[in-house]
């Protein structure tokens, strides 16, 4: 009788990282899929059928990663933009320079993952046109996106008012008006396309230097020392 070998851990250990490799690929082939469906049919219009066969896939196989369509759709939103807004409030709390280098760096963030981003437009586009009639999927996009974003824009003012660079304003209130620009920019892009493009660099400097004059503490002994017109500085 032939005695049983044992297989050693080491030999076992590459097999078993192509195959995560090869889940991880299928994964995110399937996403891709998705997101090129979603963007050109809709949500309501989205078959799982055409999902996977786009992805190259059995139907079966996308039920093993998501449990139904409206997962599936959660799964693409959240690829294309959630990881920003889930780290951005301790971001914000952690972030060791001045409230002024804060904004700057959390605006230029949104800029390129969002205003930037022909995907991140093409779901906002599907949000806007499905949200009525589907209201769960505004539900998500509210959930995940936009209330960890106004939770992280109001502690930045309130961080900036703590340390006397920013005044007391009503904009902590309101955290959407700190992003409201950004929010036209993708709206105008959506409408106008390539036809009337702006230009975003110079945009997000005007956004940046509204954003600064607004929230400036210019009492004396205050703690902001700089002035912005078209994204450059000019010392007081």
């Amino acid at each position: 009788m032939r005695a049983h070998v044992s297989t050693p851990a080491a030999t076992k250990a590459p097999s078993v990282v192509r195959n995560r490799q090869r889940e991880l690929r299928r994964h995110d082939q399937i996403l891709a899929a998705a997101f090129e469906e979603f963007a050109g049919k809709g949500y309501a219009e989205t078959r799982v059928d055409d999902v996977a066969q786009r992805a190259g896939v059995a139907k079966g196989t996308i039920y093993l990663y998501f449990k139904n369509k409206e997962m599936l759709f959660r799964a693409v939103l959240r690829s294309l933009i959630h990881p920003l807004f889930k780290e951005l409030g301790d971001f914000v709390q952690t972030f060791p320079g001045s409230a002024e280098e804060l904004v700057r760096d959390v605006l230029s963030r949104q800029y390129a993952e969002i205003v930037k981003n022909p995907k991140a437009r093409a779901m906002f586009r599907l949000l806007i046109a499905e949200s009525q009639k589907i209201p769960q999927l505004s539900d998500v996009y509210l959930r995940d996106v936009i209330t960890p974003s106004m939770t992280a824009m109001r502690s930045l003012v309130e961080k900036g008012v703590a340390s006397g660079e920013f005044r007391q304003t009503k904009i902590a209130d309101f955290p959407q008006v700190l992003i409201g620009p950004a929010v036209f920019a993708v709206v105008w892009a959506l409408i106008f396309g390539e036809r009337e493009q702006l230009d975003l660099d110079a945009y997000m400097d005007a956004h940046l230097e509204l954003l600064l004059h607004g929230l400036e503490n210019a009492s004396p002994g205050a703690g902001a020392s700089s002035k912005v017109f078209a994204g450059k500085e000019e010392k007081q």
